[in-house]
């Protein structure tokens, strides 16, 4: 009987997807923008980014939510239309390049992280509880992703995988 080994080290997972859902356009995909774009008003969410990974967690070693020591979510804020809070979420499962509002992935509001965004620039989200969840629903391959939110009637925009450039998001983690 092979037993998995875990492996210690550094991780970057691979996008898979990157798109965001709109509630004006609720039949829209956005998955070839430029810009992912998180908006809200009146405390009612009106755009939200959906990040799609490539599930390794198996294949690395890492079985367990209690393997991951950090992860950190790293992004460039491009478009900072009306500064707020912006709210990480994981989801069980990918996100498709079809994805619009009307048949958007759902998010898991058990766990989130957070950071404000006040201007434009690179910004690192600790998403440690998110990915050990990850872990804990997908440790057997299922694809997960990460659903970004705006509160505070914010609306920001963040380079996607199509930008030019290297500012792109991406997620790293550490087990």
């Amino acid at each position: 009987m092979l037993a998995a080994i875990a492996v210690a080290g550094s991780f970057r997972a691979e996008m898979d997807v990157d798109t965001y859902v709109d509630a004006n356009n609720p039949d829209q995909s956005f998955s070839d923008s430029h810009t992912l774009w998180a908006s809200s008003e009146g405390g009612k969410h009106l755009k939200e980014v959906y990040l799609s990974f490539t599930n390794r967690f198996e294949s690395q070693g890492i079985l367990k939510p209690e393997q991951i020591k950090f992860a950190t979510l790293m992004f460039n804020a491009t478009n900072v239309e009306r500064p707020g809070m912006i709210r990480a979420y994981v989801v069980h499962g990918a996100t498709l390049p079809a994805s619009a509002w009307n048949y958007k992935p759902e998010y898991d509001s058990s766990v989130s992280a957070f950071v404000n965004i006040k201007e434009n620039g690179s910004y690192s989200l600790d998403v440690t509880s998110l990915i050990k969840k990850a872990v804990e629903i997908c440790a057997q391959g299922c694809p997960y992703s990460i659903a970004l939110t705006a509160d505070d009637s914010a609306s920001v925009g963040f380079a996607s995988s199509e930008a030019l450039g290297n500012n792109n998001p991406s997620l790293e983690y550490a087990a």
